[in-house]
C-alpha cells in the first residue's frame, strides 16, 4: 500500500507535539488496561463486540483507524480470528504495535502501519472497519466518511466510538482545551448526518456521554487509589497531569461542553 507521503505527513503532525510520545503511551496504558490508549480500554471493546453479534463472523478483514498499540486489533483476533490492518498517525503507536504483535505471536494476523487513512491505498477491501476515539484528529469528516465507505464491501459495516461536542457555544475553557489539542469536534448528531451523506445505510447515534462519564469516574478514581503504584513508575508531574486531565473532562461533560458517541453504519449492499 502507498503509506510513504502518509507516514510523513503523519510523523510531522504528531510527533512534533509530543501527546502520543512513548512517554505518554504508557502514561495512558496505565490507565486504560494493558495494550490499550482509548476510553475504557477491553471494557469499551466488549461493548462494541456486543453490537456486532450476530454479524459479523471469523476471518473477516477488519481495518482499525488509529489503532493506538494493538488493543482492539488482538481482541478482535483473539475473539473472532480477524485479520486486521491498523493504520496510526502516531510513529510510537505504531513501533509499540509491531512489537506487541510479535510478543504475542500474532504479526500474521496484524500488522499495523503509519499514515493518513486519507492518503493511503489499501491494496484489498474490507468487511469492517473499526475505530476508537481517533476521528477527532480529522477535520475533514465528509472526506473522512466518504474513504472509509470506498474502503468497505458491499454490507460492511463501520463502528466508531469518537469525542463529541456538546452545547453551543461551549465555555471558553473547553474552547481552549480544543484549540490546544487540535482536536476537530461536532454534535453526535451531526456526525450521524455526515455519515448519511457519504452513502451509509442504517446509521446508529448513540449519545454514550453518561458510560463515558462513569468510565472517566472509575479511571480517576483508579488513579487516586493507586497513587503510590503509579509513583513507582511516573513522576508526580506525570500523574498529576492526569488527574487534572480526567477531572476537567469530566467537568466538560457536566457542563454539556463535551459529548462521547457510539456510532454504527453499514455500506449498501
Amino acid at each position: 500500500m502507498k503509506a510513504t507521503q502518509a507516514a510523513a505527513d503523519a510523523q510531522q503532525k504528531f510527533d512534533n507535539n509530543g501527546q502520543y510520545s512513548r512517554d505518554s503511551i504508557l502514561r495512558y496504558e496505565k490507565i486504560f488496561g494493558d495494550n490499550y490508549i482509548s476510553t475504557g480500554g477491553v471494557e469499551t471493546t466488549e461493548n462494541l463486540f456486543s453490537r456486532l453479534e450476530g454479524w459479523i463472523k471469523p476471518g473477516m478483514r477488519v481495518l482499525d483507524v488509529g489503532s493506538g498499540i494493538g488493543g482492539a486489533a488482538f481482541d478482535l483476533v483473539k475473539r473472532f480470528d480477524a485479520k486486521v490492518t491498523g493504520i496510526d498517525l502516531a510513529e510510537e503507536m505504531v513501533a509499540v504495535g509491531h512489537d506487541r504483535a510479535k510478543t504475542a505471536g500474532m504479526s500474521d494476523k496484524v500488522d499495523f502501519i503509519l499514515g493518513d487513512v486519507l492518503k493511503t491505498d489499501f491494496p484489498e477491501k474490507f468487511d469492517l472497519i473499526w475505530s476508537r476515539d481517533a476521528f477527532m484528529h480529522i477535520p475533514d469528516k465528509a472526506a473522512l466518511f466518504a474513504k472509509l465507505y470506498s474502503l468497505l464491501n458491499d454490507g460492511g459495516k463501520l463502528i466508531i466510538t469518537d469525542y463529541a461536542r456538546g452545547k453551543t457555544p461551549a465555555s471558553p475553557e473547553f474552547e481552549e482545551y480544543i484549540r490546544n489539542t487540535g482536536y476537530s469536534v461536532i454534535e453526535p448528531q451531526q456526525y450521524g448526518k455526515v455519515l448519511e451523506a457519504a452513502g451509509f445505510v442504517d446509521v446508529i447515534v448513540d449519545d454514550a456521554t453518561a458510560t463515558f462519564v462513569d468510565i472517566l469516574e472509575r479511571e480517576s478514581k483508579r488513579l487516586r487509589e493507586h497513587r503510590q503504584e503509579f509513583l513507582t513508575v511516573f513522576s508526580e508531574k506525570d500523574l498529576n497531569y492526569l488527574v487534572d486531565r480526567w477531572a476537567m473532562k469530566e467537568r466538560f461533560c457536566a457542563a454539556g461542553d463535551q459529548k462521547w458517541g457510539i456510532y454504527l453504519a453499514t455500506r449498501r449492499g
